[in-house]
């Protein structure tokens, strides 16, 4: 039997307000900045060359209008429940510093930030934050996607965010999953792969505008 051939596009929403302001929001949602507009345009012009058949995307609002202006053509969306990013609980909304107030943490970050290995714990079992979910229950719902988008077609785009990019990356890579971090994935990042039977090979990994 020949092996079954698959071409992903993965993309990152563009920038909102939450992003500069350094909130952290999995559930929730935020407005896309000026720039972020901006970055949305030369996502869409990027799509337009890749010319994916099937789109899949997030159901929150900066991915879905994302996928809306990527779509113009007349594509229709697929929108998976699973493709939401991680459920960061109670510290929904909140920056570092108010995070830190609160007594909290988030459980993979030593000091805020992600830049480099020295700012990452390696995530355990429980929840990211109080009240939020858990990285297996994320890790086996982003898997349980992954599985959904691979049989939809030939030539797919799939519009989410961070956390599920990262994840995706390393599932269809092979990847231990506590190497996810070790992608930089800014806003408007397209990541383009070609499945084979499931095993991925990254053919280019960048932002569609800065």
């Amino acid at each position: 039997m020949a092996a079954k051939s698959v071409e992903i596009a993965i993309v990152r929403h563009p920038q909102t307000v939450a992003n500069v302001e350094g909130r952290f929001v999995g559930r929730g949602d935020s407005e896309i900045t000026e720039h972020g507009r901006d970055q949305m345009m030369a996502l869409t012009t990027a799509m337009e060359l890749w010319k994916p058949t099937v789109v899949f995307a997030s159901p929150l609002k900066r991915a879905l209008i994302t996928a809306q202006a990527i779509t113009s053509c007349g594509i229709p969306i697929n929108v998976l429940e699973d493709l939401q990013e991680i459920d960061f609980g109670r510290a929904e909304g909140l920056t570092w510093n108010e995070i830190t107030a609160l007594g909290m943490k988030i459980d993979y970050l030593r000091n805020g930030s992600a830049d480099s290995a020295d700012d990452l714990n390696g995530p355990g079992d429980g929840p990211v934050a109080p009240g939020g979910e858990s990285w297996t229950d994320f890790e086996a719902r982003v898997r349980r996607a992954a599985a959904a988008i691979e049989g939809a077609g030939t030539r797919v785009a799939i519009i989410t965010h961070g956390g599920v990019f990262r994840t995706l990356l390393t599932h269809w890579l092979g990847l231990p999953m506590e190497s996810s971090w070790r992608f930089s994935i800014t806003n408007a990042t397209i990541a383009t792969l070609t499945l084979t039977d499931g095993a991925g090979v990254l053919k280019s990994l960048q932002p569609a505008a800065e």
